[in-house]
């Protein structure tokens, strides 16, 4: 191995010296130069490293036969895309003394069985293809060389990767809810909620962004289990013993049901369903007439004057029949949100958020449902979560040298590895079905029957 890495090494100092003697030493020139040429000194390295650890196991019978591998099949050749490009080498195919086939060198590179990228191109994928199509995150990553099929295969891996926080205590929390409409395959629609929590909003000139956010999303779950993700989530970034906490949404109750897992927490209706509520009560009326009740429906919920509210609504009703049911489903939905409407001129803190429609627009629609495009339900439970945490990682495999324990250890669980209706070893290919485990009279029947 110190030869070959040697080798590559002066080969590689050979080709600096000789580009840096030139005059066209521009960093985009050394980009194209050396990129490639790197990258391929490391695949060299690689399979130089694997193909030694395989001889070295292929040399050292009496380990092999304690282990109870059996040599199968030599020189087979493995492919796999990585971040560098194309890696290549060979391994020795071995029979296990426990049931089955394996190649141990693939579990030195981390490399599972029929896995045809690296973790690391399969990472690019699947964050890839949280801001475009899975084919174009095909084309952006690997230039076309895998299909749209691994991109989702990579998405149904993934979790989303937790980012590590500092525990610390902050004067108040704002918490958004809200939902998007998905599109499944089958022709319907579907939710997709969203929680979003911060510490405020910050305003720079007339914009304003919102301090240390994140959001969780889960789909396919009840409301109760992402809340009490959510929960969790709270508890291990804050010390909320004396922490102002605002539940912003539009009053569904799988909002509300967030007020009891939520310590301290406030229900607050954020302004834009206010707004639409007042809007739709009135639609239809008269531009004058519809102004003036707009302004006092706006003084009653700013005075808390629930009584004058009512007021409003049954002169709307008696005024316009023709438009009941739209009259008394909005204002009763500003009946029923009163104290979460009025608590804003009550706590001027519960003002600092309620910003629920631009984050779903931002986190969810623009990947879900912006385009026409029909989700499974499976590749939604695993990317709904990655989308909301902006990042996702893979279960790290676990690497084992060649190492051997006892051959002992190996026949202890042999038992339960062999099939009971087949011969020798769980190999789908080499497997052969006993005719009389199947009670069925066959020429191979007859020929075992004396045995």
């Amino acid at each position: 191995m110190e030869k070959i890495i040697n080798e590559v090494t002066e080969k590689l100092n050979r080709e600096m010296k000789e580009f840096f003697s030139g005059r066209e030493a521009d960093v985009g020139t050394a980009e194209r130069y050396f990129g490639s040429r790197i990258a391929e000194a490391v695949l060299e390295l690689l399979r130089a490293y694997y193909e030694k650890n395989d001889r070295e196991l292929l040399e050292d019978k009496a380990g092999r036969k304690q282990a109870g591998l059996v040599v199968e099949r030599r020189g087979d050749k493995r492919e796999i895309l990585t971040q560098l490009g194309r890696l290549e080498y060979g391994r020795t195919y071995y029979r296990k003394a426990s049931g089955g086939y394996e190649y141990p060198v693939d579990r030195i590179a981390g490399i599972e069985a029929y896995e045809r990228v690296s973790s690391g191109v399969g990472l690019a994928l699947v964050e890839a293809s949280l801001e475009m199509s899975y084919g174009k995150a095909s084309a952006y990553v690997t230039g076309e060389q895998v299909s749209r099929q691994t991109v989702m295969n990579k998405i149904r891996g993934a979790r989303p990767r937790q980012e590590p926080t500092e525990y610390r205590a902050v004067r108040e929390l704002h918490i958004d809810a809200d939902e998007d409409h998905a599109h499944l395959q089958t022709g319907k629609s579907t939710i997709v909620p969203l929680v979003s929590v911060y510490e405020g909003v910050e305003h720079q000139g007339k914009r304003g962004t919102c301090k240390n956010i994140f959001h969780i999303s889960e789909y396919g779950r009840r409301p109760s289990v992402l809340w009490e993700e959510v929960a969790d989530e709270l508890e291990r970034r804050y010390d909320l013993s004396n922490t102002k906490i605002y539940l912003h949404g539009d009053g569904a109750p799988w909002i509300k049901e967030g007020l009891e897992y939520i310590p301290n927490c406030q229900f607050v209706l954020d302004r834009y369903h206010k707004n639409k509520a007042i809007k739709q009560a009135l639609s239809g009326i008269d531009r004058l007439a519809g102004s003036q009740y707009e302004f006092h429906i706006r003084k009653a919920l700013d005075e808390g004057s629930r009584d004058q509210l009512v007021s409003i609504r049954n002169t709307l009703l008696s005024r316009y029949p023709d438009r009941e049911k739209t009259i008394r489903e909005n204002m009763d939905y500003l009946l029923s949100n009163f104290d979460a409407i009025t608590i804003t001129k009550r706590d001027k803190a519960s003002l600092n958020g309620g910003c629920t429609e631009p984050h779903v627009s931002h986190v969810l629609s623009a990947r879900l449902s912006s385009r026409p495009m029909g989700w499974s339900k499976k590749t939604l439970q695993r990317l709904v979560p990655i989308l909301a945490a902006g990042a996702a990682t893979f279960e790290e495999p676990q690497k084992q040298n060649l190492r051997y324990p006892p051959a002992s250890d190996f026949l202890k669980t042999a038992e339960k590895h062999f099939l009971p209706n087949t011969v020798s070893l769980v190999d789908p290919d080499r497997a052969v079905s006993f005719p009389a485990r199947q009670n069925k009279v066959t020429p191979l029947f007859n020929a075992l029957r004396p045995f």
